[in-house]
Parts: structure tokens; sequence; C-alpha cells
């Protein structure tokens, strides 16, 4: 079965890295607040004295204020960045191939889209045939929708052509990932390969390449806009894993070799 095993571990855990970060800097934002307040040092509502001997101090400290509260506002801003990409990731329903269920979700994904899509056409034939009348058995709210709109029979079709369209088209796009997540389970292991002085294997659903020494920059951004990214677990540029991603190691590779 293709994915890994940890999936639904290593998302979690990623869901609470920045659940935790976001509330560190929360509380360091709460604290660079507390020490930006005058009130404990200087009396609220007192000027500058120019020429006092204090004016220097007193200068000192309301720029050290200030610079705390400004401190306190971008922790702060950081907080709630890191509170939306954990929230964004928790709510994410995007299939991963790195689910070990990905295939089962992608079918009971194909299986509501066509539920919606013969629905639909149902509802169109129905409408060419007998207006809001006819849509009423199959859609009432639909059917109520089109008396409101005093739509005549037979003009416009309720769904839309595009629509139709479009869920043709994400159902031929879905069929296709789970045939290649089947191939890719099917596919023996791979044995890792020597491209010069590279190392290329397949691991954890990615394909890693292993260098000697830290790539130079052209090669790191050739990496990067190829997808690779680092990661400092493994000590490896990684993609997921797939013929195209074993394609580009290779050039990469034999290019720089």
């Amino acid at each position: 079965m293709p994915g890994r095993p940890d999936y639904a571990e290593r998302r979690q855990a990623r869901i609470d890295r920045l659940e935790t970060r976001a509330q560190r800097l929360a509380a360091e934002s709460a604290v660079a607040h507390e020490q930006s307040r005058l009130s404990d040092i200087i009396p609220a509502g007192q000027p500058v004295l120019v020429g006092h001997h204090s004016e220097a101090r007193h200068r000192r400290d309301l720029a050290r204020a200030d610079q705390r509260m400004r401190k306190s506002m971008e922790l702060s801003e950081q907080a709630e960045r890191l509170e939306r990409r954990a929230a964004a990731a928790e709510a994410n329903t995007a299939i991963s191939s790195d689910d070990p269920e990905a295939i089962e979700r992608l079918q009971e994904k194909i299986a509501k889209i066509e539920k919606n899509r013969d629905l639909a056409k149902r509802i169109n034939a129905a409408w060419r045939k007998g207006g809001a009348d006819a849509v009423e058995p199959i859609a009432p709210k639909v059917a109520a929708n089109l008396r409101a709109k005093g739509l005549p029979p037979g003009d416009r079709q309720p769904v839309e052509t595009a629509m139709l369209s479009n869920w043709s088209a994400e159902l031929r796009r879905l069929r296709a990932r789970i045939a290649e997540l089947e191939s890719r389970a099917a596919t023996p292991e791979r044995e890792p390969e020597q491209v010069g002085a590279v190392r290329i294997e397949e691991s954890d659903n990615r394909v890693q390449m292993f260098f000697p020494d830290k790539p130079d920059a052209d090669t790191r951004r050739e990496l990067k806009s190829n997808g690779f990214c680092w990661a400092p677990s493994v000590g490896a540029w990684q993609r997921m894993a797939s013929e195209r991603a074993w394609y580009l190691a290779r050039t990469i590779a034999g290019r720089i070799s």
C-alpha cells in the first residue's frame, strides 16, 4: 500500500508544532507589551523636561518602550499567522499521497461526485420535459429556486454545462491518481542508484538525493525549481516519489557529475 504508515501522526505533530509556536509567541508578545509600560517609572502625561538632568534618561525610556511595543505587535502578528496555519492544516481535506488510505478516500470522493453529477443530469432532464413541477420530486429545493427565478420550462439548464464538464474533468483526474497510486504500490522497491558523487534512493514515499557536500548555489536553485526541498532530518534533498522525480534526480545528478 502506498503512503507513509505514520502519516496521521506526522500530520497531527505538524499541527501541534504550529499551535505550540503560536502560544509561545503570544506569551512573548504579552511580556513585551507589559515591559513597554512607562507608568511604573514615568508618571502618566509627564513631558520631557528639556535641559533637566532627567531628559536623556526620559528619552531613552521612551525609545525603549516604543521598541518593546513594536516587538509585542510583531510577535502578536506572528502568533496569529501560526494560529491560522494550524487551523488551515487541521481543516485541510486534501488527499495526500502520503496517506495510506489515499486510494479509499479518492474512491469515496469519486462516488460523491458521480452521485452529484447523476442527480444534476436527472434534474436537467426533468426540467426539459416538465419544468419545475417535474423537478419537484427529484430536488424540491431546486424546484423552489427555479420557480422563484420565474424561468420558463426548458430555458437554460438548472445545472450549467460548465459544472458538468468540471465534474467530468475532476473524475478523470481522480481516477488517474488512483491508477498512479496502484501502480506505485505494485512496483517493487527500487534499489538505490549512484550517479557520479550523488546517491539517489527512495524512502518514506520520497525520492532522496544525497550529496557528498553542500551543492553550489546554481545546483540548489535547480533542485528547488524542480520541487526538491532540503530535509535536515535525513540530510537529503527530496520530493514526493514518482517516475518524474526519479527522472529529475538522475538528470540533475548527471549534469553536475
